[in-house]
């Protein structure tokens, strides 16, 4: 199509056709979609030849309810920065056309928080919020911008506090090799078992998440001695973002909270990998707030964001 002398491009909607190299953050990339679906999803992507600038993945999670991502915190649209909006419509027209043809009742997209990208997260809210989809969770999201300050400038006092006492303790802090993954797993699920609560994924799934992104799980833990007495299981999500997947202390640790110190590690790997943003996840469950991980967020130096669910019954 030609405008004004200018050759417009002609973008066609694929569907699991793998063409680009991939737009947006791990849990957007095909491989990803690919690892989780189990064959029971499509990845689109809005592509003018092999020339990709949009995609989305949905997968059939049962009862005619189709979701992005299947697994994983969030997924929604990745698209380039320059997109006109007006083809991100399109691309979003034909998606749900295609998905009303494989039988979709239902769907969900859970975007990435609004931190990671305020642009990008406005133009997917409005877009969904213009196609009829109500939001039906919003959650608190913490996270904070990297820059030159060390994590301990950034805390409050109580917390630089804990810090020292840890090191004063011989308690250390540092990133450990994916052989660690057990320890680490152990350590975490102690600390949710302690407060009623289960992993949400298994070790053996984890593992499989390492091997097929050993670039992207990272590791952290707090030495006492050759125990850990706290860990963390973070995914490098993009060339920018750090995601925090899990972390916490081993049960009886609570009067060092050595978890601190992890955050203190990760923090500064961040500074040292020119990753530009910490993401720690909610501080939520089902939109309902957990105060006292709020404060203790804040208390470490982080601050909210929206992170929201969109809904809709074709």
């Amino acid at each position: 199509m030609v405008f004004w002398g200018l050759r417009m491009p002609e973008y066609r909607c694929l569907d699991n056709s793998f063409v680009g190299m991939g737009l947006g953050s791990l849990f957007q990339q095909a491989e990803f979609f690919n690892l989780h679906s189990a064959g029971q999803g499509s990845y689109f992507e809005w592509a003018e030849a092999s020339r990709v600038v949009a995609s989305i993945h949905f997968t059939d999670v049962g009862n005619g309810l189709w979701r992005s991502p299947a697994r994983g915190t969030f997924a929604g649209f990745a698209f380039q920065s320059n997109l006109h909006i007006e083809d991100l419509f399109a691309f979003y027209d034909e998606v749900e056309s295609s998905l009303r043809d494989q039988g979709a009742h239902n769907l969900e997209i859970l975007p990435a928080p609004m931190a990671h990208d305020q642009v990008a997260f406005s133009n997917q809210f409005y877009l969904l919020n213009t196609r009829g989809y109500r939001m039906t969770h919003c959650d608190l999201n913490h996270s904070l911008a990297v820059n030159s300050l060390s994590l301990p400038e950034r805390m409050t006092y109580g917390n630089q506090k804990r810090l020292n006492k840890c090191r004063r303790e011989g308690l250390t802090a540092e990133q450990l090799p994916l052989s660690a993954l057990s320890i680490v797993y152990e350590t975490l699920a102690s600390n949710r078992a302690s407060k009623g609560l289960s992993m949400s994924m298994t070790l053996l799934q984890l593992r499989t998440m390492a091997d097929a992104f050993p670039d992207n799980m990272v590791l952290f833990g707090c030495r006492d001695g050759e125990a850990l007495a706290a860990a963390a299981l973070c995914l490098r999500l993009s060339s920018s973002v750090m995601y925090v997947f899990y972390w916490g202390d081993r049960p009886g640790y609570a009067s060092l909270s050595p978890v601190v110190a992890v955050a203190d590690a990760i923090y500064s790997y961040c500074q040292a990998a020119g990753l530009s943003l910490l993401d720690i996840g909610i501080s939520t469950k089902d939109s309902e707030p957990n105060y006292g991980l709020i404060q203790f967020k804040r208390g470490l130096g982080f601050v909210e964001s929206l992170k929201v669910r969109m809904s809709k019954s074709l």
